[in-house]
């Protein structure tokens, strides 16, 4: 049984309040091994817009180390989502409200400018959120890239002691003092200029390696 909106609205208010210190708590607790983030670096400190490839089962330790770059980021308008919101706030994102079925193409053009002000110019997305399917990427990391003649990045997490939801994505709460490493993959350059079909297989091309990047993190352990 889901739960009722009164408890949701109780648990964002929650989060607001405490979500980002619990992320922050149990980040640094961990024993925690951080690979390819002199990429990700060197993108930012040469001024170049990166869009962060998160899968949406495997944000929480990407969360914890990308929330000092106060990420923009597009969430749900669904209650789910005002928790998720609240926490990601808490952390100093800038977050956007809208999905692919409600308020998505102004949450989107928001996120957008938003970008084209800052100096440093970086998103994350749960790239196989809302609702799935798992670790397949849908449209919107790809087309941000474009927008912004960017960069796609790809993200990785695992924690060796973590609690795993039961839904679609699976999401993993680290537990505290766990072994942990987080990947960030190589760069991956978005045409612009990419439209109908070309998109879909780039898109897919990009799915692919960013689904590998992940399931190879999760193979090592």
């Amino acid at each position: 049984m889901g739960l009722s909106r009164n408890t949701k609205t109780r648990i964002s208010q929650i989060a607001l309040r405490i979500g980002g210190h619990l992320v922050r708590l149990i980040g640094k607790s961990l024993r925690l091994e951080v690979r390819g983030w002199t990429r990700l670096q060197a993108l930012l400190e040469s001024g170049k817009p990166v869009i962060l490839q998160i899968w949406h089962g495997d944000m929480f330790i990407v969360w914890y180390l990308i929330a000092p770059l106060q990420p923009a980021a597009i969430v749900s308008q669904a209650g789910d989502g005002d928790i998720a919101s609240a926490i990601l706030e808490g952390l100093n994102f800038k977050t956007f409200r809208g999905s692919s079925t409600r308020g998505g193409r102004k949450a989107y053009s928001g996120m957008i400018r938003y970008l084209r002000q800052r100096h440093i110019k970086v998103s994350a997305f749960a790239s196989d959120g809302p609702r799935g399917p798992q670790r397949v990427m849908k449209a919107g990391t790809f087309v941000a890239a474009q927008h912004l003649d960017g960069y796609i990045i790809p993200s990785a997490s695992y924690a060796k002691w973590s609690l795993r939801g039961r839904g679609w994505d699976k999401f993993a709460i680290p537990l505290p003092f766990s072994k942990a490493v987080a990947s960030f993959g190589e760069p991956i350059k978005v045409d612009p200029s990419l439209r109908g079909e070309a998109l879909s297989q780039a898109l897919r091309a990009a799915s692919e390696t960013c689904k590998k990047h992940q399931e190879d993190l999760d193979n090592s352990f």
